[in-house]
């Protein structure tokens, strides 16, 4: 076999593992990871306000994590196509596990910026392996289904990992709660390792400078393209959302700390139910349908995060924009598993971008925090959205003269 041939080895990780027996293993293992993510969300926040770090500050803490994930993800591409998911991801928990309890034992925002963005570069090879696997086998699952990776990620990271976290971190404090943290990365590592693909498509001698060339080249794909930026400004909403709405609330409405937790768990039931239930809205609609009612549900959603000052508003505001980023995220994942690219190379992208968004919207956000009152940010991403959003674009074309465009 050529370096870049690709390899017609059946999945060894997968042979007679059915696509419901898969699917439901698969799902339990994103829940778990998810729990892990939305831990160290309430983790870091916690260990930010104990630092009393600025607001900027703390975008820098999660901007830093983040970065790091954006840029290993294509490098994670790379080697999942060359080594298989299941190796790469059981190697990165591995890693997880014995370098985020490190996060707790920092003495400024400083050094927790620091660890946390060498924790950080183990992550985009978790996720991208999971992409991968996923992919591969979605189109055989069903995409219908298409949103039960996300939703059950979300689950964990947006309702029972805060939950946990913050549970945890009251009775542990924050240090014993990274320990448990670290136990659940290291339960994974195993579970990973024995559902995941073993299937590699390119050959281990392959040139790392010639696979992330093949990479980039799938850019030029108007499908992979467009659900890529779409994800972007997904992440860079959901980075924002989920870095400053405890700070927002408490620093700006003084309601505590477990009013922020109270949205974010509102906003991420919303989100996981919306991904679980309307898969199969996107074979119904079409794709430029959904895209259109989902990011009008999201810009009504950050119009209302917004302009509102009562709790219950805020919670209509977290339900529209989790209803919109969900009915997105269900067209990108049937466009890009249909899609017929080599999978690993095309999680690496989709990851890459995703996290890339929610390392502008979490830095980014703490930027202009110094400028503008942070509710005023939601605001500030509404131009954005309707700036990429096709219906939108359609609609201000239908006002420009026929003249003009001769």
């Amino acid at each position: 076999m050529s370096k870049t041939e690709i390899s017609t080895t059946p999945d060894l990780a997968t042979r007679g593992i059915s696509s419901t027996n898969f699917a439901r293993a698969f799902v339990l293992l994103a829940l778990i990871s998810g729990i892990t993510i939305g831990m160290n969300k309430i983790q870091v926040t916690l260990l930010a306000l104990q630092l009393n770090a600025e607001p900027w500050q703390i975008g820098v803490l999660i901007g830093a994590e983040s970065l790091s994930m954006m840029l290993m993800s294509l490098p994670a591409g790379v080697l999942i196509s060359r080594f298989s998911a299941r190796r790469v991801y059981a190697v990165a928990s591995i890693g997880a596990m014995l370098l985020y309890p490190l996060i707790a034992y920092a003495a400024n925002w400083v050094i927790a910026a620091m660890f946390l963005c060498i924790a950080g570069i183990c992550i985009p090879f978790r996720v991208v392996s999971m992409n991968t696997s996923w992919f591969e086998r979605l189109p055989e699952i069903g995409i219908s289904k298409g949103g039960w990776y996300r939703g059950t990620l979300t689950l964990g990271i947006g309702l029972l990992g805060p939950l946990l976290g913050s549970m945890t971190s009251q009775h542990f404090g924050i240090q014993g709660s990274y320990l448990f943290t670290s136990a659940l990365f290291g339960l994974m590592s195993v579970y990973g390792f024995v559902i995941l693909s073993r299937k590699h498509t390119i050959a281990a001698d392959t040139k790392s400078r010639q696979g992330f060339t093949d990479m980039l080249k799938y850019l030029g794909d108007p499908t992979v393209r467009q659900a890529c930026v779409y994800d972007g400004l997904g992440g860079l909403v959901r980075g924002f959302f989920g870095t400053f709405i405890i700070v927002m609330v408490v620093r700006q409405f003084h309601w505590g700390v477990q009013s922020g937790v109270t949205l974010m768990v509102v906003e991420g039931a919303t989100y996981v139910i919306a991904l679980l239930t309307l898969g199969s809205i996107v074979p119904r609609l079409g794709d430029n349908l959904t895209y259109n009612i989902g990011h009008a549900t999201l810009v009504a959603g950050l119009l209302v995060l917004g302009t509102s000052t009562s709790m219950v508003a805020f919670m209509i505001g977290a339900i529209l924009q989790a209803l919109g980023q969900a009915l997105n995220h269900l067209v990108n994942v049937s466009r890009l598993a249909h899609s017929g690219h080599n999978m690993g190379h095309v999680s690496g992208l989709f990851t890459m971008i995703g996290m890339g968004g929610g390392f502008f919207g979490a830095t980014l956000g703490g930027l202009l925090s110094k400028g503008f009152v942070l509710q005023d940010i939601f605001l500030i991403w509404i131009p954005v959205w309707l700036s990429i959003c096709p219906g939108f674009r359609q609609f201000i074309r239908s006002f420009v003269p026929v003249s003009a465009n001769r």
